[in-house]
Order: structure tokens, then sequence, then C-alpha cells
């Protein structure tokens, strides 16, 4: 005859709570682990990169300061660190950040551009407006 697979006895509020802890006590555990596999990972990488750019024969100061330089957003800033708009129509209006100048606004509506969407104005910046260095 076939035997029934009795159910396991129904956990008890206790048993649950012990049963959480000791999954988040696991969670930080692995989390610390996985930080410290992260860490080693990129000081073994950074070494591979310090020995390529050697063998090149480049300084590693002067790489490590181009490195800083690169991306889309530092040459995009001005002297006050904030994005530069001009409008190609008339170079005086400009915006930097913050609430949107009147003329802004308008020129967005007439191109049917809804100021108020964070990603149609985004949108409208980067095809209508021009960056400024």
């Amino acid at each position: 005859m076939a035997r029934k697979k009795q159910e396991p006895a129904p956990l008890t509020i206790e048993q649950m709570e012990q049963r959480l802890a000791q999954i988040e006590v696991d969670r930080e555990q692995l989390e610390a682990a996985l930080n410290q596999r992260r860490q080693a990972d990129l000081m073994e990488f950074a070494e591979t990169l310090r020995g390529q750019i050697g063998e090149r024969g480049y300084p590693v100061d002067e790489v490590i300061a181009l490195l800083g330089k690169g991306g889309k957003t530092t040459s995009r800033r001005r002297g006050n660190g904030h994005a530069y708009f001009v409008d190609p129509d008339n170079p005086s209006q400009t915006y930097r950040k913050g609430p949107l100048p009147k003329w802004l606004r308008e020129k967005m509506e007439a191109a049917g551009y809804d100021a108020t969407d964070k990603a149609q104005r985004e949108a409208f910046k980067s095809t209508h407006l021009k960056w400024m260095a």
C-alpha cells in the first residue's frame, strides 16, 4: 500500500518571525560578501588597466585626468555647473535650470509640446535648443 505523505505542521507566528529574522541576517551577510567581491574585482580590474597603461608608456595620472574629464555632462556645462541652453532663433534667450521662462514655454507650445511633461521638455530641449559650453 502507498503511504500518504504527512504534511508538515504549520509554523507558529514565533517560528515565522525567527525564520524571517534569520533570512534578514543571511541577506546582510550575503550583501557584505557581494560588496567585498565587487571591491576585489574592481581592484583587480584597476591593476589590469594600470598594467595596460604602463605597457603603452602613458603616465597613469594623465590617463586618470582624461577619464575624469570625459562624458556628455561635463562637456555641456558652463562655469556654474549647469547645462546652458540657447534659443537658436534668438541667442539672447537662454535657459539654465529651474522654472521654464515664458519664451521657452511659448516656443514649446507653438511646436506642439506640453511644457508640464518632463519627457517632452527634455525632447524639446534636445531637438530645438542649442547647448552652449
